[in-house]
């Protein structure tokens, strides 16, 4: 009965250590200010920079473990909805007001990432107008148009199966995802597993 929390388990910290490997081994993909954002199902959040943790990880199957400078805290991961790294750039030097400018954001990072077959992109247009929603290539490419057209203000979800224009199973690897609206450009990284 364990089997399916120990899976869940092992990808929520693989894609911890997956998204904390790309945050110091690209440093150019990197915000002024990383900050970890741990979403609870009761939709309350802890956010923390990410230069203020000092140790990250389970301290067994039930619990995730943050130890920053200031403290030590412990979440249940049965109540864990989402574990996000936020690297907008702000102009800010306090990582609360910081936190606070997340609203701005209109494209949020794929769930789950990495995945295997599909996954669900979440979108908020701020007022109606076209909007568009493709997927790209590391090269590039354009893999799929997931939404085209006129679209409502407020939040839109698209799930992609992880077939392409032709309706192919594209490759496992790196994608692109990019959001254009009036006023609106924005693109994320998610990874389709093999």
């Amino acid at each position: 009965m364990r089997q399916p929390m120990q899976m869940r388990t092992d990808w929520t910290l693989l894609s911890t250590l997956l998204l904390l490997a790309t945050m110091f081994l690209l440093p150019e993909a990197r915000a002024n200010e990383p900050m970890l954002a741990i979403r609870m199902a009761d939709d309350d959040s802890a956010i923390y920079a990410v230069s203020e943790i000092v140790s990250l990880g389970f301290e067994d199957e039930e619990t995730l473990v943050v130890e920053s400078e200031t403290g030590s805290d412990n979440y249940a991961t049965e109540l864990i909805r989402l574990i996000e790294f936020l690297f907008e750039f702000s102009t800010t030097d306090d990582p609360t007001e910081a936190a606070a400018l997340i609203k701005a954001i209109h494209l949020f990072q794929n769930q789950p990432n990495p995945f295997s077959p599909k996954t669900q992109i979440r979108f908020e247009l701020p007022r109606a107008g076209q909007a568009e929603l493709q997927i790209f290539g590391p090269d590039g490419r354009l893999v799929r148009t997931l939404a085209t057209g006129e679209r409502e203000a407020g939040s839109h979800t698209v799930h992609w199966d992880g077939l392409d224009e032709t309706g192919h199973r594209a490759a496992g690897g790196v994608y692109f995802y990019s959001l254009q609206a009036p006023g609106i450009k924005e693109s994320r990284r998610m990874i389709l597993l093999p």
